[in-house]
């Protein structure tokens, strides 16, 4: 087991070297990025940050280096997360700020494609459709665009690893693999919030549909039921100990929750957000069914519907192409399922197991709860308001806003479903050659839709500003204000 998973991984690092290329080559002097990228300097510059504080015995809290001259606290928002903070700074410490920014870049890519894989394979999938479902997750638009702008975005495997965890804790509920949730729980919320947000929706979808096929299996009501919320307190309960362990960084959160905002700075506030921003960073009609902008054949067609009311107006939170490939097998999977339900498979058709059925019908309707919540809090139909999951998460949860980032979640069920669906597909071929040949076309067609090079999207920090020249013959006591800031570039360092 170990080799196998050694050798998938071995295969996502090459693919992930050459769709990330030329990054591999100066991973310690260039970032990846595109031509929006703006986000990415400030976090290598509090990496170095954090290094120069050490080494000069500063604060590492606060800092004196901006906002003179008072200087500004780097922990006062209490969205902190510790084990993650360490070992990005460690990490930064040991080899370099820019080592560590790529790294987790790597890291991220890799990991959403083996933890993908290694999901399909508990489906019952087989290595190669596992292997395809894995690089249609890992080297989406989505996980591209992220990695030019939003680091911690780029920790998708989080969800496919809780997910995977859930299934083997349901199959198998023993200690080992209660030890395991509880680990998978642990790390998602040692990282970013949006995406342990994301992957309580899909855990939570999880167990719900779990609880409707229960009821819907001819079995008694008292099984049933000592089964379920048997499952049920254990998950709970799970959770439940992840966060008394994560106590001291969730209780700033929950103290920043308690003080009401000045409606003045929503914009700024990091725990309430402006309503109005979730119909702005909501998903679009087109923006699951667009290529990505920086396509080099076909971003220029996307181009010109960014900012329409179809697409969207920004570069990285609207991009949620699924890919033409993956959806049709994704169709594929989904009617061969219908049919299989109503026992109308042809002869050429293998049966589809109940074990597989229960599953499919899962990602069947995670694609349609990760979909409504990916959309505006409401549709106006005719003056008609139908509103949507967002509306009512936002009077629960108001720090979250940018709903299309549910778009992940539609991606991982659809890349599951595409995997079932190369298995239906080759179903009907019986030459092994024909077989090979048809998997490597629907794995070209796949990466040709989510090719996003040329031009290279690196830039190369190597190349210091000239404005860092002058400041460095300055003397050390004075204070610079930059009017206006220069974030998009290299200045922003």
């Amino acid at each position: 087991m170990f080799k196998r998973i050694f050798v998938v991984a071995l295969f996502f690092i090459l693919l992930t070297a050459v769709l990330t290329f030329p990054l591999i080559m100066k991973i310690t002097s260039f970032i990846p990025c595109f031509f929006s990228t703006d986000e990415v300097y400030g976090t290598i510059w509090d990496y170095w940050r954090v290094g120069y504080s050490i080494d000069h015995h500063l604060p590492i809290r606060y800092t004196h280096l901006i906002c003179a001259p008072l200087g500004f606290n780097m922990f006062g928002t209490g969205t902190n997360y510790y084990l993650y903070w360490f070992a990005q700074n460690l990490l930064a410490k040991v080899i370099s700020p820019i080592f560590s920014y790529n790294f987790q870049i790597f890291f991220n890519f890799v990991l959403s494609g083996v933890f993908t894989f290694l999901l399909t394979m508990r489906l019952r999938l087989r290595i190669p459709f596992s292997l395809f479902a894995g690089l249609i997750f890992a080297f989406c638009p989505y996980q591209f665009v992220r990695s030019w702008q939003h680091l911690s975005l780029t920790f998708n495997w989080l969800i496919v690893l809780c997910l995977l965890m859930i299934i083997i804790l349901k199959e198998a509920p023993t200690r080992r693999n209660k030890t395991l949730f509880s680990l998978s729980i642990f790390l998602l919320f040692s990282f970013d919030y949006s995406i342990m947000y994301s992957t309580a929706i899909v855990l939570a979808s999880f167990v719900i549909y779990s609880l409707w096929c229960s009821w819907r299996e001819k079995i008694k009501v008292r099984d049933r039921l000592m089964v379920e919320g048997k499952f049920l307190l254990t998950v709970g309960g799970l959770v439940l100990l992840a966060m008394v362990v994560l106590l001291p960084q969730l209780i700033a959160i929950f103290k920043n929750l308690a003080v009401t905002p000045d409606v003045s700075y929503f914009v700024a506030h990091t725990y309430v957000k402006s309503f109005e921003d979730l119909f702005v960073q909501s998903a679009r009609p087109l923006s699951y069914f667009f290529p990505v902008v920086v396509h080099p054949l076909f971003g220029k067609f996307t181009e010109q519907f960014v900012g329409s009311q179809l697409y969207g107006i920004s570069f990285t939170e609207h991009t949620l192409y699924l890919g033409w490939t993956p959806l049709i097998l994704a169709l594929v999977t989904f009617r061969r399922w219908r049919r299989n339900r109503k026992s109308l498979t042809s002869n050429h058709e293998s049966r589809i197991t109940d074990k597989e059925s229960f599953y499919i019908g899962f990602f069947v309707f995670l694609v349609f709860v990760a979909w409504l919540f990916s959309q505006p809090p409401w549709w106006n139909i005719f003056g008609f308001k139908l509103y949507m999951p967002s509306f009512f998460m936002y009077k629960i949860l108001p720090m979250f806003r940018a709903y299309c980032r549910f778009g992940i979640v539609v991606m991982l069920a659809v890349a599951v479903l595409a995997g079932f669906g190369l298995k239906f597909v080759l179903e009907r071929f019986k030459s092994q050659k024909t077989k090979a040949a048809v998997s490597a076309l629907f794995c070209a067609l796949v990466l040709f839709e989510f090719w996003n090079w040329p031009p290279y999207k690196v830039i190369d920090l190597s190349k210091v500003p000239a404005v860092y020249y002058w400041i460095k013959e300055q003397p050390k006591d004075i204070v610079i204000a930059d009017y206006p800031l220069d974030a998009d570039s290299p200045n922003e360092l």
